[in-house]
């Protein structure tokens, strides 16, 4: 979940093992060839977790991958500390890690994560996660961006219709108005997930033919409608001020994220052991903040294109919604997502629903 540093002690954590456990599988059963390169994905939380020590677990577990005896040592200076980037190569293997954040990658949404690359193969994981030549967030010309789709307002607060005049803050007023902050798993929480939209309005009385005069009072109502020359006063426009707090929609959800509108709206549903479930908000929420932000993913997964073959695939572990499949079918075609795991069942539900049973 979104801000919990459970580290290496936590159940779902631990699956980085199996994850790093498999992919030491593939590359023995396809000779080293598969998979050429490995993305990992978590809360910036994970740099201190454990006093660091988890992160450079990660990193040593990972370069094992290609070289057993690799040992990533802490780092020297910054008392420890895990600086926000970096690199490191190896004999025939390299990595590198950088944190994120959605807000400059076309979301409103602050949300910040370590992406980590890992090149199985050479010494291109710092080309891929680096930019050499253009600015933080904003992509090369030659690398499409991510693009929204039909009714999905990436550059309005919390996705809402560009002509609304709303503004968008935590529960506790904390924000700018306009990029929202991180969205979580937990929205039985009211001090998250909540967005306070004030709305403008103003009352006008008509004064003479088609001259009006802002008035903080309606004019007399009259039977007669018309204008002034038919001796009768207009109601012609009202604006109020008012502050409306309320929790986001799902749909505002999935736009935060840079997901479809809809996606998680799968209805009624079935989990894997046969338990049908009534379609309520809650998974989706769940789901939601516990997912990924898509376009600077989709940004990165293009970012792999020159060192790729035609048609690349993808194996997603422990997915979550699909997000990286989604991702990566955007970038290089339906069916190249080949697989994709999870154990929530809501997600499983999801995938299957958007990607099909196999």
């Amino acid at each position: 979940m979104a801000g919990k540093r459970l580290g290496f002690d936590d159940d779902r954590s631990v699956l980085f093992l199996d994850a790093a456990r498999i992919i030491k599988e593939m590359r023995t059963a396809t000779n080293e060839m598969y998979p050429t390169f490995a993305v990992w994905e978590n809360v910036p939380g994970a740099f201190s977790s454990n006093g660091g020590e988890d992160f450079r677990a990660v990193l040593e577990e990972l370069a094992r991958v290609e070289q057993p005896d690799a040992s990533i040592p802490r780092p020297s200076g910054r008392g420890g500390r895990w600086s926000k980037a970096g690199a490191i190569a190896g004999n025939g293997w390299s990595l590198a890690w950088r944190q994120l954040d959605a807000q400059y990658w076309g979301v409103p949404q602050r949300r910040k994560r370590i992406a980590l690359v890992v090149d199985f193969g050479g010494q291109r994981a710092e080309e891929i996660l680096f930019e050499r030549t253009s600015l933080s967030g904003n992509p090369d010309e030659s690398i499409k961006a991510w693009e929204a789709t039909p009714g999905h307002s990436q550059a309005s607060p919390s996705g809402c219709d560009r002509t609304s005049e709303k503004v968008i803050y935590d529960a506790r007023e904390n924000g700018d108005g306009k990029i929202a902050p991180t969205i979580t798993g937990d929205h039985e929480n009211r001090i998250t997930d909540y967005t306070a939209i004030a709305i403008e309005r103003k009352t006008f009385n008509e004064q003479s033919f088609s001259g009006y005069k802002e008035s903080d009072k309606c004019s007399t109502l009259k039977a007669k409608a018309g204008n002034i020359g038919n001796g009768s006063e207009c109601l012609i426009a009202e604006k109020a001020i008012r502050w409306i707090v309320r929790r986001l929609t799902p749909v505002e959800c999935e736009r935060l994220q840079g997901f479809p509108d809809n996606y998680t709206n799968i209805g009624d549903w079935t989990d894997s052991k046969g338990k049908e479930h009534k379609y309520v908000d809650s998974p989706r929420y769940k789901a939601l903040g516990n997912s990924i932000a898509l376009p600077q993913w989709f940004w990165l997964a293009q970012r792999m294109r020159p060192y790729l073959k035609e048609k690349p695939t993808l194996g997603s572990l422990f997915d979550g919604l699909g997000g990286f499949p989604l991702v990566w079918q955007k970038a290089y075609g339906e069916g190249t997502a080949r697989w994709a795991s999870e154990i929530e069942s809501f997600c499983v539900a999801v995938t299957k629903r958007r990607f099909g049973e196999e």
